[in-house]
């Protein structure tokens, strides 16, 4: 594979920038500005749809390399992570744009009781969609953010510090399961039944 620690967490890094991006131009409800609009919603939702592709590209190029070592299935980690909440906003978005249709639909009947109950009905659901957007935009973010951290190289003092140390720390390994493998075996026998 072609990329090292640096090239990966760059990678990581436009990823969750990408994200904060949208995030950024999301509508905001009752701003005059900034209020959702069909539109604006469409062009989201393409947007989006391009960022999923792109964290797609990335998880194949190193999923489909034959020499898959642990850091970069640690970097693909990173960017699966972030699928999940990018699914969530794709949701949100949806529910938002659905709802904005039924208004326009429905605009010449603003002033009878009956749609005035739906309208304001769909006016609480877009927000709260868009607060679900903004809240998993920011998940997919952070989680990008925070596997970049880790993929990078640890700083030229930080590895001239460790040189120079007499004693290591040592790494953490995870405590063996205290659960026998015969108990294990029967649980999940039983569950399955």
């Amino acid at each position: 594979m072609n990329t090292t620690s640096v090239s990966d967490a760059r990678a990581l890094r436009s990823a969750a920038e990408n994200f904060d991006a949208l995030r950024g131009k999301l509508p905001i409800p009752g701003d005059p500005l900034r209020g959702p609009d069909s539109v604006t919603v469409a062009k989201q939702i393409s947007e989006l749809g391009k960022r999923i592709t792109a964290l797609g590209d990335e998880i194949l190029f190193r999923t489909a390399s034959p020499d898959l070592d642990d850091h970069t299935a640690r970097v693909v980690m990173g960017f699966t992570v972030a699928v999940e909440p990018a699914g969530e906003v794709a949701s949100a978005l949806g529910s938002v744009a659905h709802q904005l249709s039924f208004l326009e639909r429905t605009e010449h009947l603003r002033d009878q009781p009956d749609a005035m109950d739906a309208r304001e009905a769909a006016t609480l659901v877009i927000g709260d969609a868009l607060g679900l957007a903004d809240a998993s935009l920011r998940d997919a973010s952070y989680s990008l953010y925070a596997a970049a951290a880790a993929a990078s190289p640890p700083s030229r003092q930080l590895r001239a510090a460790r040189s120079r140390s007499t004693t290591a720390a040592p790494i953490p390994v995870a405590a063996p399961s205290n659960v026998p493998p015969a108990a294990t075996a029967s649980s999940r026998t039983a569950r399955g039944r």
